[in-house]
């Protein structure tokens, strides 16, 4: 009877602590259709293509990102690294810009500003501005190209759509300063006729 009870309190324990560890931790996911900008606690960004996620702690004191998909970062330098963990290695830098793709099958880094460092379970390697580093088997280490930066088509985009929310939002405030002051004039001539 004492060891039901025991392995029942152990359990719940174990119930509570993964329920506040998953709380303390914030995930974005985008859909197939839909692009995602975020800022990070920081003041770094990170751009999410389609059908991407990424999970980070909220206090982001670590500065460290779990991701899948693609994503775009903008890094704030910082004194602690900034770390971008995927299924086949991780990226660590300081500050700088650089394109994630994380898929099932491998892992690409594309470095638009500064150097990036790819740590896989065999190797460490530098990819600096212009450079593209690439993962298929991580036993036969990482291939190094030259970066084409396809990212920026679906991050103009992005871009693009945003510039589009902000001149709606502005010219909905501006059709919404004009209602109120018809209304303030309308309030007041009501006002005149009541006083």
């Amino acid at each position: 009877m004492e060891t039901y009870f025991s392995t029942k309190r152990i359990l719940l324990s174990l119930c509570v602590l993964a329920f506040l560890l998953q709380s303390c931790n914030k995930a974005i996911k985008t859909n197939a259709d839909e692009l995602e900008l975020v800022s990070l606690p920081d003041g770094s960004i990170a751009l999410l293509n389609s059908d991407s996620s990424i999970s980070y702690d909220e206090g982001f004191e670590e500065r460290a990102i779990t991701q899948t998909g693609e994503v775009f970062y903008i890094v704030e330098k910082g004194a602690v690294p900034f770390t971008v963990t995927t299924e086949y290695g991780m990226v660590e830098v300081l500050g700088t810009e650089f394109n994630v793709k994380a898929t099932v099958e491998s892992l690409e880094v594309e470095v638009e500003k500064g150097v990036v460092q790819l740590k896989t379970s065999q190797v460490v390697k530098d990819v600096k501005r212009g450079q593209k580093a690439f993962v298929k088997d991580v036993k036969k280490g990482v291939e190094m190209g030259k970066a084409e930066f396809k990212h920026q088509h679906w991050t103009k985009q992005l871009s693009k759509d945003l510039r589009a929310l902000k001149k709606e939002l502005k010219k909905g405030g501006k059709q919404l300063q004009k209602e109120s002051r018809k209304f303030g004039k309308q309030l007041k001539k009501e006002l005149k006729k009541i006083g």
